[in-house]
């Protein structure tokens, strides 16, 4: 039940990473204003995505790095293959936009930039490796989240099992205590039994007494 879950719900995110719209355009980094390739990533976080995008690139095999102060992700030397016959530098850069983060790559041919009008062929390439990031940060996305219900189920479970521990440890205490209410009652039966007794015996001892003082 539980594989069966994820899998579906791998498969809806899967959906939407592989239609989501990337968008081809200038875009300003550190080495001025370049084509690039944007990527809305909905419901994430940036901090998140920047770990899930540096352990990504690094499958192809280039040397990564962040630039903290430019705001700038460094892959040099990658291998992507189909793309170039050479490796390929990967800038990139993430922006938090509201419950989304938007990721935007640079892919540096050696002497210019991947680009609609220059590399026509080579398009797909890059679109590929976009929305198959953005499938993989899906498909973290929903394991996390399953593991946080799976984690609520749990609690709930650990809960339930303590509910009915109470009620078990209650029932046994309703018939210690009927027990003991039926104790009483053949204690207090007795009681009122060795009262008449000693009633008895008062009567007969003041009888005595009496006799005495006649």
């Amino acid at each position: 039940m539980k594989k069966a879950t994820l899998l579906l719900l791998a498969i809806m995110f899967s959906s939407a990473a592989i239609f989501a719209q990337i968008k081809e355009g200038n875009a300003s980094m550190s080495h001025g204003s370049q084509n690039a390739f944007s990527l809305e990533l909905r419901q994430t976080l940036q901090k998140d995505v920047q770990k899930a995008w540096e352990k990504y690139i690094k499958d192809y095999k280039g040397k990564v790095k962040f630039d903290k102060k430019k705001g700038e992700t460094f892959a040099d030397d990658c291998e992507i293959k189909d793309m170039s016959t050479n490796t390929v530098d990967v800038y990139s850069s993430l922006r938090q936009s509201g419950d989304n983060t938007i990721l935007t790559v640079w892919f540096d041919l050696g002497g210019a930039y991947l680009n609609s009008q220059m590399h026509g062929d080579k398009i797909s390439i890059a679109k590929k490796l976009l929305n198959e990031f953005a499938l993989s940060v899906s498909r973290a996305s929903v394991e996390e989240d399953l593991k946080e219900q799976e984690k609520i189920l749990k609690d709930l479970e650990k809960d339930l099992k303590k509910q009915k521990k109470d009620k078990e440890n209650l029932e046994d205490d309703i018939k210690k205590y009927e027990q003991k209410i039926l104790e009483a009652k053949q204690a207090i039966k007795e009681n009122l039994e060795l009262q008449k007794d000693t009633e008895v015996k008062i009567s007969a001892q003041e009888k005595i007494v009496s006799k005495s003082y006649t």
